[in-house]
């Protein structure tokens, strides 16, 4: 799923080390002398920075210039043969067995070989001859090929002591983090990824898809239900995506505690965010919005479900036959009536009555004639379910792009938590009007 990051990869594989290993250090004229180290590790003494200087015998040089060369022109197996007559010259000294553990170093990582390039870093880091710079790309590079290698184990061992020694490469943090949930250590790929992202945020930049995606699955999988919510609300509000949504409005579905007479109102929301997929959705929303009362909404929600093809035609007295039969006889009773109820409904003090049958005509077609009346409805004052009704209008002015508007009703529902599950939905609503 996450397994092929190529520019971490690219990053790890091919990065600062194997130039540090082709360095002119390494190759050394024949015959002439070397500089013991380029740059001195971190609190090194004056003592070892000022090292005499170190000669390369020209029997080996030669290998080593060869190899040299090879690795160069990426030719790591040829660079190997080299390496191998290098490694049978008699008497090297400590400073050329640490070149020739540096090339072959760097023939293991072109190739690919982890094991090899963690035994000659072991190697090539003895002595004082590797700068600082050069251990940690050494350590970042064997890290990477145990990755890549989906020695999952080894990588966090290499990542932590890249870690260990000073290194800051944020590239070397996810992929301890990916490690981790690799090997199933599911609690801290949840805690590396966690600092991670919120680096990222905190720095004003937006956390990569993977990491959040990861994050989400391995707070789920420790059983973290508050954690996952928050992963998946944050992968949505940098990634949008249908399919993120989707994940994230799941979750509100599964929701336990969810008050049902909220379901219609999930529904809502997922019609305009996502769209009503299956045919169950279609069913499920038009039965809650006739047992509301809402029986043309009811109705538009069939005929959508039946020009999308996703619902068909049943035949007489079939399930979804009855529910069209039904819905239909109500919403021609409704609509027959609507005018004179509108003027009825003018007239009480409540503005619940008023509200619905604007409702009515944004259903019918008639949205700005609608729209008006369900805000006189909610100036005159509705006594009962008063947040419900706010929410419906939101997702009213959603469909209608009036974002603004709708974000103001938003505002005042904000801290509700009855019936549960309004808070979430409140958040969501929020998530998708901020969405460019």
């Amino acid at each position: 799923m996450i397994r092929n990051d190529r520019p971490l990869h690219r990053a790890l594989i091919y990065g600062a080390l194997l130039a540090g290993a082709l360095a002119p250090q390494a190759g050394a004229q024949t015959g002439v002398a070397a500089p013991a180290q380029a740059a001195s590790p971190a609190g090194a003494s004056s003592a070892a920075a000022a090292e005499p200087v170190i000669a390369v015998r020209p029997v080996i040089a030669v290998f080593l210039q060869e190899a040299q060369r090879l690795l160069a022109e990426k030719k790591p197996k040829e660079a190997a043969e080299k390496l191998v007559a290098a490694e049978a010259v008699e008497g090297k000294t400590p400073y050329e067995s640490h070149i020739l553990a540096r090339l072959k170093l760097a023939a293991a990582s072109a190739t690919g070989d982890a094991d090899t390039a963690a035994q000659q870093y072991e190697l090539a880091s003895q002595g004082s001859w590797l700068s600082q710079a050069d251990r940690l790309s050494g350590l970042q590079s064997v890290a990477g090929l145990y990755y890549n290698a989906k020695n999952y184990a080894k990588a966090i061992e290499w990542a932590g002591r890249y870690q260990q020694a000073g290194g800051g490469n944020p590239a070397m943090n996810t992929l301890l983090a990916q490690s981790y949930y690799f090997n199933a250590d599911y609690a801290n790929a949840a805690k590396a990824l966690d600092v991670e992202v919120g680096k990222t945020i905190a720095a004003g930049k937006t956390p990569a898809e993977i990491q959040l995606k990861l994050l989400a699955d391995s707070r789920s999988r420790i059983k973290d239900g508050p954690g996952y919510t928050q992963a998946v609300e944050t992968l949505v509000q940098y990634y949008p995506t249908q399919a993120n949504w989707r994940t994230l409005l799941a979750r509100l579905w599964v929701r336990p505690s969810l008050a049902a007479r909220l379901n219609l109102y999930v529904f809502r929301l997922q019609a305009i965010v996502t769209g009503l997929t299956e045919a169950s959705d279609y069913t499920e929303m038009a039965e809650l919005a006739l047992q509301e009362g809402s029986a043309i909404e009811a109705g538009k929600v069939l005929e959508q479900g039946l020009a999308a093809g996703v619902l068909v035609a049943g035949a007489k007295g079939s399930e979804l036959q009855r529910l069209s039969d039904k819905v239909n006889k109500s919403a021609a009773e409704d609509r027959n009536t609507l005018e004179k109820d509108i003027v009825r409904a003018r007239t009480l003090p409540d503005g619940l009555a008023l509200f619905n049958y604007g409702f009515n005509l944004v259903q019918l077609g008639q949205a700005e004639r609608g729209v008006t009346l369900m805000e006189q409805g909610l100036a005159k004052g509705i006594a009962r379910n008063n947040e419900l009704s706010r929410l419906r209008l939101v997702a009213v002015y959603a469909q209608l792009k009036e974002r603004d508007k709708a974000t103001q009703l938003l505002t005042a529902l904000a801290g509700k938590t009855d019936p549960v599950g309004i808070e979430d939905i409140v958040r969501y609503w929020s998530l998708f009007l901020r969405q460019p």
